[in-house]
């Protein structure tokens, strides 16, 4: 993949015409583009959402992903009673990832926000009562709570210590999704995957009111520092995939956490202020619920602190930076700065079609075969 550089990088002023202004509307006079389903899916229950949701509209969002949700929840319901435990967990599962797609977006002032998200876990947890998971759930100790964590096992030789990549998820982060959570692409390579329902994001942010320290180095040493425990991690060989918001949040890990040998983010960012929270206004009050700050004003000075500027060149590991030059949540030219900043890292790249309302299938497993090279996988 050959390194990318800033010309294919969206101008600003020609970015702005692209990003839906109107008036009237909430958040900055811009459309929730997030808030989209595809009407060709080939998944009958989505292609229904898809006919008849009203677009970027939350109560119809959440009332369209809910009802089918309970649909499919009871008809697992009668799946389980019938004995057939297989299927029982598929429609569990199927029920889990609509109540994720209906709480998504919900802000914590929503009397249905945590509802919904009970209703995921409850979900999520019926259906893997049925089947044996292919994951472990633990708990890491981070100053003085816990953080679920799912860790699924590489495919390896039995007593061979692997690799292992940590998941730092971004703004709509939620560790309760799908069948692998992505993590699959990981074990087949013979890499561990850890995904960490973290401060500011899942039930860490609904249940226990974490919210997510600038200095995410602090979350990672905690989650490294489990890792070293385990007599199957190589513990020379962790590497952190960030996505989103943990797009900086991977980063800044890494400058200074140097047990981290190499970091891979989609939608890589270099200053918070700039790159998510002016560049996309409709996302500002999850960015000041997951930050716990009291309002608007006070989020955009907190922001300011999620930042690399003169810390960059403290990343010491390879580092590959994912955007999109039509990101429309994320500011591509965050990527660049990242990038062009990160002078001190061994190996740096950036790929584009690794963002926001992009994820080209193929530029997701070439993250995942850079870490099984840098990592010395497989």
């Amino acid at each position: 993949m050959a390194n990318k550089t800033g010309g294919d990088v969206f101008d600003r002023e020609q970015a702005e015409s692209f990003l839906f202004p109107a008036k009237g509307l909430p958040g900055g006079g811009q459309l929730e583009v997030r808030m989209e389903v595809s009407a060709d899916h080939p998944d009958p229950d989505v292609r229904g959402v898809a006919r008849r949701v009203k677009f970027f509209n939350l109560e119809s969002w959440h009332k369209e992903w809910t009802e089918v949700a309970k649909k499919n929840e009871d008809l697992a319901a009668g799946f389980e009673q019938e004995n057939r435990k297989q299927t029982a967990h598929e429609f569990y599962l199927r029920a889990a990832d609509f109540y994720r797609r209906a709480v998504v977006y919900m802000p914590e002032t929503d009397p249905r926000m945590l509802p919904t998200y009970i209703k995921l876990e409850e979900n999520f947890a019926n259906a893997w009562r049925q089947v044996t998971p292919p994951f472990e759930q633990v708990e890491i100790p981070y100053e003085g709570h816990k953080l679920p964590a799912l860790f699924w096992p590489g495919r390896g030789k039995p007593g061979t210590k692997l690799p292992v990549v940590y998941n730092y998820g971004g703004a709509d982060g939620i560790l309760l999704r799908g069948e692998d959570g992505g993590a699959g692409q990981y074990t087949r390579r013979g890499m561990h995957f850890i995904d960490v329902d973290g401060p500011g994001h899942g039930g860490t942010l609904r249940h226990h009111k974490l919210y997510a320290p600038a200095d995410s180095d602090r979350v990672a040493k905690a989650v490294i520092d489990y890792l070293v425990t385990r007599n199957d991690v190589d513990v020379n060989r962790i590497g952190l995939h960030g996505s989103s918001m943990g797009g900086y949040s991977g980063p800044r890990c890494a400058t200074v956490e140097k047990r981290i040998k190499a970091v891979a983010v989609w939608s890589g960012a270099y200053n918070l202020v700039d790159d998510i929270f002016d560049y996309y206004p409709p996302i500002q009050d999850r960015l000041r619920w997951l930050m716990g700050a009291k309002d608007l004003k006070s989020a955009r000075e907190k922001i300011k602190e999620f930042s690399l500027i003169g810390r960059a060149d403290k990343i010491e590991c390879p580092l590959l930076v994912g955007y999109s030059i039509d990101d429309r949540v994320m500011d591509p030219r965050g990527a660049l700065n990242l990038y062009n900043n990160a002078v001190n890292s061994p190996d740096r790249h950036m790929v584009d079609g690794v963002g926001h309302g992009q994820k080209r299938f193929d530029r997701r497993t070439y993250i995942a075969d850079w870490f099984m090279k840098q990592l010395q996988a497989g």
